[in-house]
């Protein structure tokens, strides 16, 4: 079973600055590595800042040649360091761009990613939704990624863990007055679904909004391995085993135990 440090890194992101936030997501990957973490977690949209509707297609990249992703390829193959990371990805140069998030494991490889799927506040205008949710294997077990308001869909989370996922990633942009959501989703999906959660939000302002950080990490009964504040820039480092889904997955079996036939026909 894969026992690894993850770091979740709360932090801002500079509007359109896409070459600064690599910087600094690179400066980030040194300070983990460094510190024991062999995978780093950043917020939704990090690589170029959230409200860029006047820019989006500009700064969107393909996954296959995408600059900025491109590096931190690289910079993941030469630290042996796996990176979750969000940012527009386009499918093709010119297109209505995604809001992803994107696996890169420690060998530079693209094992998985996710288009956000369910859009707020009007985001449908900027981006084009995803249209699944499904798990993918890494070097650190099997993975889902859920970004930010996907996560506050039980149905996401739970699709994730029935396609085998044991540990989800959630990035995020969670905003005032927002506060405290995001963290008792994210504690009741650890638990609900025998995964580990890895939250990784903002701090700070953007323009309208206000950030509200509340990083944080549960283990697949729920306990906390890491809570951030609601205020500060940090690197949250968490312990993963995870030959410790074993025991609740004995008697706690919520996957197992569901009984389908009880359930209204949306929920199948």
């Amino acid at each position: 079973m894969s026992v690894f440090t993850a770091c979740i890194v709360q932090t801002h992101s500079g509007p359109y600055d896409k070459e600064g936030n690599l910087a600094r997501a690179i400066r980030a990957m040194e300070e983990a590595r460094s510190n024991g973490a062999s995978l780093i977690l950043f917020p939704e949209m990090f690589l170029t800042g959230y409200l860029i509707r006047d820019r989006l297609g500009e700064l969107a990249e393909t996954v296959e040649i995408g600059p900025a992703l491109s590096a931190l390829r690289a910079k993941a193959r030469e630290l042996n360091m796996g990176v979750v990371v969000g940012l527009p990805v386009a499918d093709s140069p010119g297109d209505k761009p995604h809001n992803s998030v994107v696996f890169i494991d420690r060998d530079g490889s693209l094992p998985g990613l996710a288009h956000k799927t369910h859009m707020f506040g009007g985001e449908e205008k900027m981006f084009t939704p995803g249209t699944e949710h499904k798990a993918f294997d890494t070097s650190f077990g099997r993975v889902g990624i859920l970004v930010c308001y996907d996560g506050e869909f039980p149905e996401t989370a739970r699709s994730l863990a029935l396609d085998g996922a044991e540990i989800l990633c959630m990035c995020a942009a969670n905003m005032s007055p927002f506060e405290d959501y995001h963290a008792v989703y994210m504690r009741a999906r650890a638990m609900e679904n025998m995964v580990y959660t890895l939250y990784c939000n903002y701090v700070g302002d953007e323009k309208r909004f206000h950030y509200c950080g509340q990083s944080c990490a549960y283990d697949p009964t729920g306990q906390p391995l890491a809570e951030a504040g609601t205020g500060e820039e940090t690197m949250l480092y968490v312990p993963v085993d995870l030959s410790l889904r074993e025991e609740p997955l004995r008697d706690l079996n919520y996957l197992k135990n569901r009984r389908k036939e009880l359930y209204h026909p949306d929920l199948l």
